[in-house]
């Protein structure tokens, strides 16, 4: 077989091909316990925080993977610790062994101590899972049920059947003492590769979650600023409606404040609401994924985030759409607004055309008038100094009548006065 050359290929063909493979799904058995941990960084934490997460791999006893696509696999003694680099924030999974009863110890006890407090940024999401082994039989049973009781303080219990009852997932997403939500799986017949697939499923329904519920603070400030911000459009529409001439530019001032005062608002959290949809829509696949069944007297997961998270989710699309609708409303009265001033401007444009017209007929007739008078004037000044001439030519003997003569020229220099007028005039245009 041929090779294909390798510059037939795209420059990233690599790149994009690996993508498909990259952060592969752990691979588990028996009873396991979980921690993640998912850390928010600034742009200008993030080389200490690359720095913090290279540093880990020179511990001794620590046996890290190639960095691939933004993942990273680590083997700490006998934890495994899965790093995946995000836009905004880092996670850190660490897999390890459970050996006691669920939720008596944590897998990120095992890390080097200090090491993850260390890390630059603030935790966005943390959650714990333990595990145990429960025969299908027994799964959603009064005894099994008090068993997860206690593991959750007797607190009302979210969950049930997942991935076609292979398996059972318990919570009540309120906050232990580590500040963590606790996920208890109960493993009825679940194969390596779907146990692994279910704990990273739920530690990412939890980061996805608190991820896509970051615009929310800002949802609820935002919204009184844009009914603000309404209610001073109303009040411009209205003055529109009755305002009188020469007052334009004054309300177009207005509107263009209050462009700028929505742009700006647009500017500072559009980025932050559409990071929450794209959170919101990977969250709510996640959930789909577990295929979820009820368990007779309890929520499910999907269930419990339709009444508590889509309110939530309802606050941020709202304060979004409303700030996009405002933005929209007050392109479209400036727009208004600007037509009216242009109709306006083209009104006054005709009628100081009309106004110039008159103007210049009058001056045309004026000139008109002073064309005529100037050539009477030419001519009469003309004649007398051609009477004159004619006079001082008598005086000196010689036989002429000046009034006789001047009367027979009198037509002739009026026409060559108004000719070289006329001349004149147009030479002149």
């Amino acid at each position: 077989m041929t090779a294909v050359p390798l510059e037939r290929f795209h420059s990233q063909y690599r790149e994009l091909h690996a993508e498909l493979l990259a952060r592969p799904f752990p691979v588990v058995a028996g009873q396991v316990m979980v921690a993640h941990r998912a850390i928010l960084f600034t742009a200008e934490e993030v080389g200490a925080h690359r720095a913090a997460i290279a540093a880990l791999a020179t511990y001794p006893g620590v046996v890290a993977g190639p960095d691939e696509q933004g993942f990273q696999l680590l083997r700490v003694g006998a934890v495994d610790l899965r790093i995946e680099r995000h836009g905004e924030f880092t996670s850190f999974t660490v897999f390890a062994p459970q050996s006691g009863v669920p939720f008596a110890e944590s897998a990120i006890d095992l890390l080097p101590a200090g090491w993850m407090e260390g890390i630059p940024g603030r935790v966005l999401a943390a959650v714990e899972i333990a595990s145990e082994q429960v025969a299908a039989e027994e799964a959603g049973t009064g005894k099994t049920m008090e068993r997860v009781l206690e593991y959750f303080a007797q607190d009302r219990l979210v969950g049930g059947w997942v991935v076609e009852r292979v398996a059972s997932v318990w919570s009540t997403f309120r906050l232990d003492e580590r500040g963590a939500t606790r996920f208890l799986v109960q493993v009825h017949r679940l194969t390596t590769g779907r146990y692994g697939r279910l704990l990273q499923r739920l530690v990412e329904i939890e980061t996805y979650r608190l991820a896509a519920m970051l615009s929310l603070p800002l949802a609820r400030d935002l919204l009184p600023e844009v009914e603000m911000l309404e209610a001073q459009h109303v009040a411009l529409v209205e003055r529109i409606g009755v305002m009188d001439a020469g007052e334009e530019r004054a309300l177009l001032g207005d509107l263009t404040n209050l462009s700028l005062a929505a742009e700006r608002l647009q500017a500072r959290c559009g980025s932050r609401f559409s990071r929450t949809e794209s959170y919101a829509r990977i969250l709510s696949a996640r959930v789909r994924e577990l295929r979820e069944e009820q368990v007779p007297g309890y929520q499910t997961i999907s269930e419990f985030f339709d009444r508590r998270l889509a309110q939530a989710l309802h606050t941020c699309s709202r304060a979004d759409a409303g700030l996009r609708a405002l933005s929209a409303r007050v392109q479209s009265t400036t727009g208004l607004l600007r037509t009216r001033v242009e109709v306006n401007l083209q009104s006054q444009n005709q009628q100081l055309l009309a106004s110039v017209d008159r103007r210049a007929a009058a001056q045309l007739r004026l000139q008109h008038n002073v064309e005529g008078l100037s050539v009477v004037v030419l001519t009469y000044y003309l004649a007398n100094l051609l009477k004159l001439a004619l006079e001082g030519t008598e005086a000196a003997g010689y036989e002429v009548k000046p009034l006789l003569i001047v009367a027979l020229v009198l037509p002739l220099l009026a026409g060559g006065v108004w000719w070289a007028v006329r001349r004149a005039r147009h030479q002149s245009h």
